[in-house]
Formats: structure tokens, C-alpha cells, sequence
């Protein structure tokens, strides 16, 4: 008994449930990347480790008192959002915040980094070399001609553009301050690459609002000129409400917005129009009594689902974690809040952590150090070193 006592007083706690916390999400980075979901049985494994690492990180972890009042809200919310709508996306968003106390935000954007690069090497290689189904099909473009397009392995050549998109996105924020010309035309040769090959309409003008936003950061020098940024989430939510709520297929503008959102913006007015908008969370099973599609738009799918109430405070939540941002002068980090701010007007998967590793920066809320540590890491970068190997 003396001897466990012992062990229990000598070992580094803190330490050990910082590391499970990064077990954790390369864990999840990894089964996200390979494509897998809740209907594989090999995510559940793995997400069964994840939950293991997690909690390890939780009860190795001290609180204050503030903390644990923020803590016990949002688990809360998420936990009466996932009962309501069987969707368990934001819980596990809200449980990653929640575990982020003492993480360097910069280690996850590296183990994120290694991770998706690992994986697209495998998928693009094996399928090349028949390891893997390459996927080919036949899809219609703009002017409905069938083209080719490819899978690399994944469900859907969507799927594989954004892997390569999100591996892209990364590498260019670990080394945004070493930004040039050079990296434009690699990282755009990259993206243009793999549209040809996938065919995915949406990645490849994010990418390019990417480096668009890229410039615009590196170009104006006016920090007050660079709270545009911040402005990004209310603009892309007020655009997808007014799109879902006046969608008129007989309109020639917002008939042509739809076409080349692959028809994101009828489903969402199809929805409207059959269920309309609650206060509260309902449970998805209406949605499925009239079902349109899925609501890939990150904003109405938390308006439709959720309620007023909690899109509302979730937006509002958003918005205040980047005016911090924007106060700390974490310029770059806005930039890619934006990519994916217009990303969310077209897919979920910015909701989750994993994916969009961005958005637990709204942890800032919750742990303000964060900033501090991005500052650190910015620091470190200027002096060589990428910030994924820093306290950023």
C-alpha cells in the first residue's frame, strides 16, 4: 500500500492526462480521416479508446470554480441536444473544448498535420496501386457533360478532395509566416490537381477564398481593417437564413446559387417550409417524417435542429471567442475561422474538432491562457520554428 501511495505522489498527473488528451485526438483524427463514421464498427472501437483517453485527461485535470460552472453548462447543452436530436456532433465538440486545459493548440494542429499526411499517402498510393478501389465514375459538370472522377478509396471523391483540402489548409497555417509565391503555386498545383480528379466544385473555391483571405491578412497592415474576419460567421449564417427562408426555385440568381451548391439551398427551403423553426431542439425523426436530404449547411442544420434559442447563443459564442482572437492580434487563426466560416455555408464537418481543429478555439473562452500560448508559439515560428512544435 505504501509503495502505490508512493507511485501516486511521484507521478506527474497533469502530464499524463495531457498526453492521453493528445492520444485522444489523434485517435479521432485518424479514424475521421480514413473516412470512417458511426456506422463503422471500427469507429466505435476507436472511439471507445478515445472516450478512455478523455476521461483519463478529465480526472487528471483541476479546475477552478469558474470552469466547472462553463463545464457543467455546456455539458448541459450538449447532452440535452443529443437527446433531443440523436445527433451526438456538438456533445463531442463541447467534451474537446472541455479537455483542452494545459493542451498546446499547436501539438494538435501538428498531430493533425502528420496524421492526414500519412493518411492521404496511403489512400492515394494504394489506390494508384490497386490496394484500394481508385473509385471511378462518371459525374455531370456545370454544362451537365459526364466527366471522370475518382475516390482514392473513400466513399465518395468529395471526401477525398477534403482530405486533401484540410491537409493543404494545415501545412499552410503551420508555416503562415513563410508564406510565399512558391508555396501559392504548389499548395493551388496541389487543390487544382485533385479537383480535376474529384471534381469537387465546393474545396476548390474554398481554397482559393482561402489565399484570397491569405493576402488580403498579409497585404493590410490596418489591424482594424482585419476585424472583417470576425465578421465572417454572423455574414455566413445571415446569407444561409435569408437563402433558406426566401429560396425561390424560380429565381434566376438563387437557381444558380443552388446548382453550384449541388442543390444544398433547396433542401434547406424544403425543410423550412415543411417544419419550420423552433425555440428548442427537436428530435430528428420530423425531419425524417419529410425527408429532403441532408442539411449540410453547418447554420441552419444548428437553427433547424436545434432551436433559436441555442443557434443563437452558439453564433453569439462564436463571434465573441474570435473577437478575442482578434484583440490578441491572432490574426491567422481568424483567416482560417473564415476559410471555414464560408466552408460551413456548404458542409457540417466544420462542427467537427477533429476536421476543423479551429474550432475549439472557441476554448479561449473558457481557458483564456490559450491565447498566451499562440502568442508563444508565434514567436517561436519567427525564430524558425513552425508552431506546431511550439506553446502556440
Amino acid at each position: 500500500m505504501d509503495q502505490i501511495r508512493k507511485w501516486i505522489q511521484e507521478n506527474d498527473w497533469k502530464s499524463i492526462g495531457i498526453i492521453a488528451y493528445y492520444g485522444y485526438f489523434a485517435i479521432n483524427v485518424l479514424v475521421k480521416a480514413f473516412g470512417y463514421d458511426s456506422s463503422d464498427q471500427i469507429y466505435k472501437f476507436f472511439m471507445l479508446s478515445g472516450i478512455i483517453l478523455l476521461g483519463i485527461k478529465f480526472i487528471t485535470t483541476r479546475y477552478t470554480l469558474r470552469e466547472v460552472v462553463i463545464i457543467a453548462l455546456l455539458l448541459g447543452a450538449g447532452m440535452f441536444i443529443w437527446v433531443m436530436t440523436k445527433k451526438a456532433t456538438l456533445l463531442f465538440l463541447f467534451l474537446t473544448i472541455i479537455g483542452m486545459k494545459d493542451v498546446q493548440f499547436g501539438k494538435l494542429i501538428g498531430i493533425s498535420v502528420w496524421i492526414r499526411l500519412f493518411v492521404a499517402a496511403v489512400m492515394v498510393i494504394g489506390s494508384v496501386y490497386g490496394v484500394y478501389d481508385i473509385g471511378y465514375k462518371t459525374t455531370p459538370n456545370a454544362q451537365y457533360v459526364e466527366v471522370p472522377v475518382y475516390s482514392f478509396g473513400f466513399n465518395e471523391p468529395n471526401t477525398a478532395y477534403l482530405t486533401i483540402f484540410l491537409l493543404l489548409i494545415l501545412l499552410v497555417y503551420s508555416y503562415y509566416e513563410k508564406l510565399n509565391g512558391w508555396w501559392f503555386i504548389c499548395t493551388f498545383a496541389a487543390a487544382f490537381l485533385f479537383y480535376e480528379l474529384t471534381f469537387c466544385r465546393t474545396g476548390i473555391l474554398v481554397f482559393i477564398f482561402a489565399w484570397v483571405l491569405i493576402a488580403y491578412d498579409k497585404l493590410i497592415k490596418n489591424k482594424y481593417a482585419k476585424f472583417i474576419f470576425v465578421l465572417s460567421v454572423p455574414v455566413g449564417a445571415l446569407f444561409s437564413f435569408v437563402m433558406m427562408v426566401f429560396f425561390d426555385n424560380e429565381n434566376s440568381v438563387m437557381k444558380m446559387i443552388d446548382r453550384y451548391v449541388s442543390g444544398r439551398v433547396h433542401i434547406m427551403g424544403e425543410y423550412y417550409q415543411d417544419q419550420g423553426l423552433a425555440l428548442l431542439p427537436r428530435n430528428q425523426e420530423l425531419f425524417y417524417a419529410s425527408y429532403h436530404g441532408l442539411i449540410d449547411n453547418s447554420y441552419m442544420h444548428i437553427l433547424l435542429y436545434c432551436g433559436w434559442i441555442f443557434a443563437l447563443v452558439f453564433f453569439a459564442v462564436i463571434v465573441l471567442a474570435m473577437v478575442k482572437l482578434y484583440q490578441a492580434g491572432c490574426y491567422k487563426e481568424l483567416v482560417m475561422l473564415s476559410v471555414f466560416s464560408l466552408y460551413a455555408i456548404m458542409e457540417q464537418f466544420v462542427l467537427n474538432g477533429f476536421m476543423n481543429p479551429f474550432i475549439l478555439l472557441v476554448g479561449i473562452l473558457l481557458y483564456p491562457n490559450l491565447s498566451n500560448q499562440i502568442k508563444e508559439g508565434k514567436k517561436e515560428e519567427k525564430h524558425g520554428k513552425i508552431s506546431y512544435s511550439s506553446n502556440s
